[in-house]
């Protein structure tokens, strides 16, 4: 069994763990807003001591690739495109709201809905179904309007079909989605956030065999080259907007 080290950057709660070769998983939640440049290598140097390892035992590493703070991401790709430069192991990247959705333990057939928080009314948004104890993307993710997301939430809504959402998108515009559909029921704000211990639970899962199409534990990708260790944003920087840029598809 491998060695592996797990770290999200892309939200206010920076989040690293460790699962030493057939030991348990170990992790360190950092709430401290913007300060994960100055928190993220004495976490992980905690973690690695705690667990009697040094950086040349992990095996490889995991990385939660976004969307969410372009500041926090860009540390966290910082700090591993580094390990990676020294260490030259396996390195693998997820997307935050498949790691989010899979924190979600709800009834077989339940419709999910991750929102993260893209500011100026507008949400990063996918769509999930509890298929099999797994959740199934239904879209790929993508940016909403906030009017956008709460018409379609009334719709479902309309239709009888009931739906949970998650997320820090809830902090800024949860009162706004449960005015406006009243039936989505809305996760506790400890289920908001992707978290560096479901990272690596899930990458073991992946590893282990086969997985259902489009199943949110099976969405890792390695990254080989340095142009791979670039977090995915899904929307320009306000600076980048001003400039009138477009962005990229990935």
């Amino acid at each position: 069994m491998a060695t592996l080290l797990a770290l999200d950057t892309s939200s206010q709660l920076l989040s690293a763990a460790v699962k030493p070769s057939g030991g348990r998983i170990d992790e360190e939640i950092f709430a401290d807003g913007p300060a994960h440049s100055e928190n993220l290598l004495p976490v992980i140097d905690k973690l690695l001591a705690r667990n009697r390892l040094k950086l040349s035992d992990i095996d490889c590493f995991l990385i939660g690739r976004g969307p969410g703070s372009f500041t926090g991401l860009r540390v966290g790709f910082a700090t591993l495109k580094g390990f990676w430069a020294a260490e030259k192991k396996d390195c693998y990247g997820v997307l935050g709201p498949d790691m989010i959705a899979a924190r979600c333990k709800l009834a077989e057939g339940s419709l999910l809905g991750t929102c993260l928080d893209a500011y100026r009314q507008r949400l990063y948004v996918r769509f999930y179904r509890r298929k099999n104890e797994s959740w199934i993307a239904e879209q790929d993710l993508k940016i909403w309007q906030l009017e956008e997301l709460t018409t379609h939430l009334k719709n479902l809504e309309a239709a009888g079909k009931n739906i949970s959402l998650t997320g820090d998108g809830l902090k800024r515009y949860g009162a706004e989605l449960k005015q406006s559909a009243a039936g989505a029921h809305q996760l506790a704000e400890d289920h908001w956030y992707p978290r560096a211990s479901v990272m690596i639970e899930n990458f073991e899962l992946w590893r282990s065999g086969p997985r259902q199409p489009g199943s949110a534990a099976g969405l890792f990708q390695k990254l080989e080259s340095p142009e791979d260790f670039i977090p995915l944003y899904f929307r320009l920087s306000e600076a980048e907007e001003k400039k009138g840029l477009h962005v990229q598809s990935r």
